[in-house]
């Protein structure tokens, strides 16, 4: 999948890529029975005028979810194979926050290609498929922090994607997408308001 097929049915994945870029994990609840899995983000996101805001927690919502996978493992550097541990959709939300809040290194997260998803497919901790029809797009995303040799990398089958505030009001995706797309050129053009510590300074 890619950014193009997004682009088809309306979704701009390009946009959602920049937006949810070097965002912080901070929990995941999935619902099974409404084919639903909640993620709440810390992101990074500018206003048009004045400084950032105080609260950067977003609720993103993915519906008609159809199947999620996952891998939990650890290798330690004289491991020869690294350690799966088994988990299932239930507890895969405390599976992330045993990671305090990681952060989304990387720029591919909506309908990414499989070159990551190949390198831990055959090491899963549980692949669970929700509904019959595959989804149309898919969120990919890992959770690995500081010397922890575990690395946990999640990858959802979804149908559509909706943002919601930490209050709950609902975010138009327009709006979520340009308040990264801010930010980001806020920060290549040196704005104090992105200097930010866990975050590289532009190059």
């Amino acid at each position: 999948m890619d950014a193009t097929r997004g682009l088809l049915d309306g979704l701009d994945t390009a946009g959602l890529n920049t937006a949810l870029a070097e965002g912080t994990c901070l929990g995941l609840v999935p619902d099974a029975a409404a084919a639903r899995v909640r993620l709440e983000l810390e992101v990074l996101t500018l206003p048009t005028d004045g400084p950032p805001p105080s609260d950067r927690r977003v609720y993103l919502t993915l519906t008609g979810v159809s199947r999620v996978a996952a891998s939990l493992r650890m290798q330690r550097w004289d491991d020869a194979e690294p350690q799966v541990f088994p988990l299932t959709l239930d507890t895969l939300g405390e599976a992330i926050a045993g990671f305090g809040g990681g952060a989304l290194h990387g720029w591919d997260f909506v309908d990414a290609d499989d070159s990551g998803w190949a390198l831990w497919r055959e090491l899963l901790s549980f692949d669970t498929k929700v509904a019959a029809e595959p989804g149309t797009h898919l969120l990919e995303f890992s959770q690995q922090e500081g010397i922890d040799p575990r690395e946990l990398d999640v990858r959802i089958w979804f149908e559509g994607v909706s943002i919601a505030t930490a209050e709950g009001g609902e975010v138009p995706l327009a709006e979520f997408i340009a308040g990264g797309a801010r930010w980001w050129k806020a920060h290549d053009a040196c704005d104090p308001r992105t200097m930010l510590p866990d975050v590289a300074p532009p190059m």
